[in-house]
């Protein structure tokens, strides 16, 4: 029961991350303004979300197949 709450919470913590790569990319709502990021470091900054978000949706969906596979 743990691992499929873990699993879950963790898939949309990656989901989001990649959300917001889009949403920071694309300048949806003035984020790079706010965030003061300049367009130099912007491809940097949108690596590293989509990394980050990738290997935890992948760890998260292990998780779930963990969880379920124990039941």
């Amino acid at each position: 029961m743990l691992t499929t709450t873990i699993g879950m919470l963790q898939s949309v913590i990656g989901g989001l991350a990649v959300i917001f790569t889009y949403t920071l990319h694309f300048n949806f709502f003035d984020v790079q303004t706010m965030l003061n990021i300049t367009s130099e470091l912007l491809p940097l900054y949108s690596f590293a979300l989509i990394v980050f978000g990738s290997f935890s949706i992948i760890s998260g969906l292990f998780l779930l197949h963990e969880g379920f596979e124990s039941r």
